[in-house]
């Protein structure tokens, strides 16, 4: 019987993991470590399993054999970064993932990936040198070029150098004239004006796409963005319309299944809890509500305090009680709520802290800026009894507006139909009143119009709530120099402004439907 190869290994072990199934995917791999004990592959194979897993300690025991061997392999020298931060030590994995872009030489690939784990590390002015390496040895492989200028583009964007982020949108286009995401990126950089937009170059892009693609998707919303700008409301609209149209036809939503999830958390959490013994001391920021709706910019304010480290959009608390419940993908949604009800504070802090390790530093407080976690506001301060909730608000149909005209990367599948926009926010707020009511005083409702309207009083009044003394710092946050990584990218640099509190006005004609259903269910909304 012959030997099996390298690649049948590793054709097999791929299998396993596109089919979710570990066990399967570590065991070949082991064979595979025991038939090609001098190959890397089987180690670092072995080595993404294990952390997969959440097993980030025998992680890097694997990837430390193929090392001793091969010191500079780049691949497992990132797999090792990768481990490093996943077990919290920040300051080794960053200096590992250096070692590896050192000893990346001139392979495009490699500087790329040693790039993309910086963004992911939040460590986006690292990625940029090694972004520009690896621009300078792409020849011939436009597809990568513009990959690469993309990614470096974006990473501009997040640090704020605006105009290096145009730059290489630009050269995108100038690889390719028909590149969504280039017109996307342009349009969110600067106001579009009569003498000063790319209205015509994202036609023509148009006639050239596929007209029920993705990519046409993104195109429409650009033009809706730059229509609205120059004030042609009726187009702004029409290009709504369309993208919104094509990325619903994507997307498998029940809206039936939010409102049965909302009842039943109104019926299973029907009380404020006591503080358990032994609870957990941290106190964690959660901003939660719906995006487009203010939370980038309050966690930018929060951020630019010297006890407040930003967090970003963690999934760590939606992980850590999905896995702590043990549900599976298609569980019933009132056994899903019985599920989660049940869950031990203590053991639910402990999870959520090990998977937050790498991105909040010792010693200081953070801030969790993802908003779905408002759903689980009872959970959270059942782990976490000194934790602060942030509510975000913002006026109703401002807020469903600002939903429809955004293309979101992922997430928030009901923001592409007018109706299910409306269904949703009536059960969000039926819950979050319902969760004010039972936690009262825990819960910081913050309007967004009040915080644009009363600067500096509602910052105040916010970190009072907090517990934090005032900085004036806060009041700057446009001088904040942390990447962001949020539709808000761009707003965030400026100065506070209050041109878009009233913006929803200029489409009042066509959100009839959205007023009726939200009038129905008895939201005020003037």
């Amino acid at each position: 019987m012959s030997t099996p190869s390298v690649a049948s290994f590793e054709q097999k072990i791929g299998a396993h993991l596109g089919k979710g199934d570990l066990g399967a995917a570590a065991a070949a791999a082991r064979a595979y470590r025991d038939t090609w004990p001098q190959a890397p592959g089987g180690w670092l194979m072995g080595s993404i399993i294990a952390l997969l897993a959440r097993d980030p300690r025998t992680a890097l025991e694997l990837i430390e054999v193929p090392l001793g061997a091969r010191p500079t392999h780049t691949q497992c020298l990132l797999q090792k970064a990768e481990c490093l931060l996943a077990l919290g030590e920040r300051s080794a994995a960053l200096a590992v993932a250096e070692s590896a872009g050192t000893h990346a030489g001139d392979v495009p690939e490699s500087l790329e990936g040693v790039a993309e784990f910086m963004i992911q590390a939040g460590e986006q002015p690292r990625a940029l040198p090694l972004l520009d390496r690896a621009l300078t040895l792409v020849h011939g492989n436009r597809e990568m070029r513009a990959r690469l200028l993309a990614n470096r583009a974006l990473t501009h964007q997040f640090v704020g150098n605006l105009e290096h982020a145009e730059r290489d949108y630009e050269a995108m286009l100038a690889v390719d004239p028909v590149v969504p995401k280039a017109f996307k990126g342009l349009v969110e950089l600067h106001r579009q004006t009569p003498e000063r937009n790319w209205i015509a170059q994202m036609k023509r892009a148009l006639e050239r796409l596929p007209a029920q693609s993705d990519h046409a998707a993104i195109v429409h919303f650009a033009l809706a963005k730059s229509y609205e700008d120059l004030g042609d409301y009726r187009s702004s609209w029409e290009h709504l319309i369309a993208g919104n149209r094509i990325e619903r036809a994507f997307i498998k939503y029940d809206p039936a299944r939010d409102r049965e999830l909302i009842q039943a958390l109104t019926e299973v959490f029907t009380a404020n809890e006591p503080q358990p013994h032994g609870a957990a001391a941290e106190s964690p920021i959660f901003i939660v509500g719906l995006p487009r709706s203010g939370s980038t910019l309050i966690e930018r304010i929060l951020s630019s305090h010297p006890q407040v480290h930003q967090g970003g959009e963690l999934t760590a608390l939606n992980d850590s009680i999905v896995g702590l419940a043990g549900v599976a993908p298609g569980t019933a949604t009132r056994e899903f709520v019985a599920r989660i009800a049940g869950i031990d504070g203590r053991t639910l802090a402990a999870e959520y802290l090990a998977r937050t390790r790498a991105f909040r530093p010792e010693g200081s407080r953070w801030t969790d800026k993802q908003l779905g976690n408002f759903i689980y506001c009872p959970l959270l301060l059942r782990a976490f009894p000194e934790a602060r909730i942030v509510h975000v608000t913002r006026a109703p149909l401002a807020a469903c507006y600002a939903l429809y005209r955004t293309r979101f990367d992922d997430g928030y599948p009901f923001a592409y139909d007018l109706v299910e926009i409306a269904e949703f926010y009536v059960g969000y707020r039926r819950l979050m009143q319902h969760y004010q009511r039972i936690l009262a005083d825990r819960i910081l409702e913050l309007p967004y119009e009040h915080l644009v309207r009363s600067f500096e009083p509602s910052v105040r009044r916010l970190l009072d709530y907090l517990g934090l003394p005032f900085d004036s710092a806060c009041l700057d946050f446009h001088l904040n120099p942390t990447p962001v990584m949020t539709k808000s990218s761009v707003q965030v640099r400026q100065p506070l402004y209050d041109s878009g509190l009233e913006r929803w006005r200029n489409f009042e004609p066509w959100l009839a439907a959205v007023r009726a259903r939200l009038e129905a269910a008895g939201i005020a909304l003037d």
